[in-house]
């Protein structure tokens, strides 16, 4: 599309301007109609129209010239920064590392007896871990192990 001139956009505006033609001129089919069909909107529109007519060239020219704007014969290029890819965030046990006893004996602040299964569902642990970690405590004498009739084996902390 062409370059659109002020002055021509004037000179329509004067002569043809309660009929729309410097709508038509810039494009702009559908306020060329309102203002075909309703005087250049009853002489306002065309009034003000005096006063913008110089942005509303500026406007299409950015718009269809091809300075910045969009042209037949020209491609768009559309930039978007992503952010590079991080790790994903630390755990809490990640971030400051506690030891396997450490977390046994804080279970074992809410609890007096606790079996393995009780342990590894509420820490991060391991079951290998959680046993490797209360057969320390047993052998330090900080937990006795009970087995019941049943077999079920319990831990209680004093």
């Amino acid at each position: 599309m062409a370059i659109k001139s002020k002055a021509t956009a004037y000179i329509l505006w004067f002569f043809l301007g309660i009929l729309g033609g410097h709508k038509f001129y810039l494009g702009r089919t559908g306020m060329g109609l309102l203002y075909l069909f309703t005087g250049g909107l009853f002489g306002i529109g065309w009034l003000v129209d005096l006063f913008t007519l110089g942005h509303q060239v500026d406007v299409y020219n950015a718009l269809y010239s091809g300075r910045g704007g969009v042209n037949a014969n020209q491609s768009q290029n559309i930039v978007v920064n992503v952010a590079a890819p991080t790790a994903p965030a630390a755990t809490a046990t990640e971030a400051v590392k506690i030891s396997a006893d450490k977390q046994i004996l804080a279970l074992a602040n809410k609890s007096n007896a606790l079996s393995i299964r009780d342990i590894v569902s509420q820490t991060h642990l391991e079951i290998e871990e959680a046993e490797e970690a209360v057969k320390k405590l047993v052998a330090k004498g900080m937990v006795k192990e009970q087995v019941a009739a049943d077999g079920k084996i319990t831990y209680e902390f004093s």
